[in-house]
């Protein structure tokens, strides 16, 4: 998942966008898959195990690693039968620049990038596009790691989006190997370039509507891998086209609880297709102390969860591809704020919900002065000195205005008990 160079620019999308209210969906629903084709657990697995292997290096964009990567997703495409999205592989090229020093406005870095995607052509009028970015941090020569002094350590991105990525390919074994002729399209995107502002999703939205002008829909998963024993499963973008809260309910796997999101723009590759107008949902199971680490291997993923979660894309691309017609709503901010101007950090990644409750915490950066303190994954900030923090803007808002160097009590909510630790900023 996208994470901009300084982590609070990431912040800085959700507030200048405004931050969608989260609902919870708990309701029984259908669980029969639609057609004969389930995930296989053990091809997840396989896909994972490889794509974040020290062997590929991280698979930073534009790097050998990539290469290797772009490699076996082509092969695997090919072994389908599938055909390239343009030209005679299923190799798309895009190039950008990267500036690699924040202080230096004129120096940048070319980068050459390769998405790779796969058509399953069903000679219908209508398209939908599967996709998940494979690129990630490399050995953090891009400066994106939250893990302090990382520079040289393989970041192998395992969750992020090794398992993404496993799902596409699943995905296009089932659609491809399932012996039905659907109503639509599919087409497989593997892109790059996600990590440095979703560069490759970019290049491919931008061309979809000239390749395949009726394309109707767009699902990406960034982040599956990581199901909790919560089997809490976040789902973005229904907002952007009326048939979709039922429709995502509808199919919802047994046990599993969705957070949904209506907005259709957030940190990964759907934002690029929806900014071209078309409808999108994004899967994500959340944050975790191994997020943009040297840590995020293959070990953690839960395959049972992504099999799950990847057998639940296969039941609503079939069932998109049956609507007669997917509206596509232009979803809005919840309220536009002024982002507050601050030159400290605790070093945490905030929980997004509105809870007015306090801020909750979903990870902590080691090295970082939360961590330094005392504060945990979990926790729930309420204070920072006598600021209350009730969600993540009043949360900039108190830290506008610390000063670096300064030491404050900060509160915080553990299991229900208030904590005060001492924070040097």
């Amino acid at each position: 998942m996208f994470l901009s160079k300084t982590y609070f620019k990431k912040l800085s999308i959700f507030s200048l966008l405004g931050i969608s209210a989260l609902y919870f969906s708990q309701e029984k629903t259908v669980q029969n898959i639609v057609g004969s084709e389930q995930a296989n657990e053990n091809n997840l697995k396989k896909h994972i195990t490889y794509l974040a292997s020290d062997e590929l290096q991280g698979r930073l964009t534009g790097s050998e690693g990539e290469a290797k990567a772009a490699d076996y997703l082509s092969s695997e495409f090919k072994k389908l039968g599938l055909k390239p999205y343009e030209g005679e592989n299923f190799i798309q090229n895009f190039e950008y620049n990267i500036k690699l020093n924040p202080h230096d406005d004129k120096t940048s870095t070319p980068v050459k990038g390769k998405n790779v995607i796969a058509v399953l052509n069903n000679e219908a009028e209508r398209t939908i596009v599967i996709g998940a970015h494979y690129d990630h941090l490399g050995l953090n020569e891009h400066h994106n790691s939250t893990s302090a002094n990382s520079e040289g350590q393989i970041h192998n991105g395992a969750d992020d989006n090794a398992s993404g990525s496993a799902a596409v390919l699943e995905l296009a074994r089932m659609f491809s190997q399932n012996k039905i002729k659907e109503k639509v399209n599919y087409i497989f995107a593997l892109f790059s370039g996600e990590e440095d502002g979703l560069m490759g999703s970019k290049k491919m939205a931008e061309t979809v509507k000239t390749q395949y002008p009726n394309t109707i829909f767009m699902i990406n998963m960034d982040m599956v891998g990581r199901l909790s024993k919560d089997n809490n499963l976040n789902v973005g973008g229904v907002g952007t086209s009326p048939i979709l809260p039922e429709l995502v309910k509808k199919y919802k796997p047994e046990g599993i609880n969705l957070a949904l999101d209506e907005s259709g723009i957030g940190p990964s590759d759907h934002t690029s297709f929806y900014l071209k107008d078309i409808p999108v949902l994004f899967l994500f199971t959340g944050t975790h102390t191994d997020y943009h680490k040297p840590t995020d291997d293959a070990d953690k993923i839960n395959y049972p969860g992504e099999k799950v979660i990847t057998n639940y894309v296969f039941n609503l691309a079939n069932a998109l591809g049956n609507e007669r017609e997917i509206p596509f709503v232009k979803t809005k901010a919840a309220a536009t704020k002024e982002v507050p101007k601050y030159k400290v950090t605790l070093g945490i990644m905030p929980n997004y919900a509105d809870s007015k409750d306090g801020m909750g915490i979903d990870g902590v950066m080691d090295g970082r002065p939360a961590a330094n303190a005392g504060i945990q994954q979990g926790d729930i900030l309420t204070k920072i000195g006598k600021c209350e923090v009730r969600e993540v803007y009043s949360y900039m808002d108190c830290l506008s205005k610390i000063k670096a160097g300064e030491e404050h009590p900060v509160t915080v909510k553990r299991n229900g008990e208030e904590k005060i630790m001492n924070v040097k900023f």
